[in-house]
């Protein structure tokens, strides 16, 4: 429950503090949440039973939005998707808190199939942007838009370009 209040916050509206209900990639979001708990869940009886409406669920509102985010995907409390569409997640992945993905994003593999990216806390993911193999992302740091991210970058930074280079945010 903790996680899905983490995740309503972000989407309240600074304008009059109320949550956004419109935005379609909330309910992807929470989904997402009740799906993990299924999957994480240890009674297998309990599991077999929830998959099957979830799937009903996840499926469709996949297509309609856009985003691909599996179950099997780590994702830290405070996760905010703006402008929905087009955004892939590897199920291996892991992502950390508050952090921000906007439409056209790839987090996932390069090479293998546990090839896969881990993002730190607070980071923000421009639109169109490509994460991509067994890097690290660092706390803090902002991805451009439609940059290709093949290699680590640090906290406190940026990468910007294809193939990204990294510098040094300025506070």
């Amino acid at each position: 429950m903790e996680l899905i209040k983490s995740d309503l916050s972000r989407y309240r509206s600074v304008n009059t503090n109320k949550i956004d209900l419109s935005e379609p990639s909330l309910y992807v979001i929470l989904l997402y949440r009740i799906g993990k708990s299924i999957r994480d869940n240890n009674s297998k009886l309990l599991n077999n039973i929830l998959n099957i409406p979830f799937l009903l669920l996840y499926i469709p509102l996949s297509v309609i939005t856009g985003i691909h985010i599996p179950r099997g995907a780590t994702i830290g409390p405070g996760i905010r998707i703006y402008h929905y569409g087009c955004i892939i997640v590897n199920p291996l992945s892991v992502i950390g808190k508050n952090c921000t993905i906007r439409h056209g994003v790839t987090i996932g593999n390069r090479h293998a199939d546990d090839d896969v990216p881990v993002i730190g806390d607070n980071v923000v993911i421009g639109a169109g942007a490509k994460i991509l193999g067994n890097i690290k992302i660092g706390d803090n740091v902002h991805i451009g838009a439609n940059a290709v991210v093949l290699y680590d970058v640090p906290d406190n930074n940026i990468a910007v370009g294809i193939p990204a280079k990294n510098s040094q945010r300025k506070s």
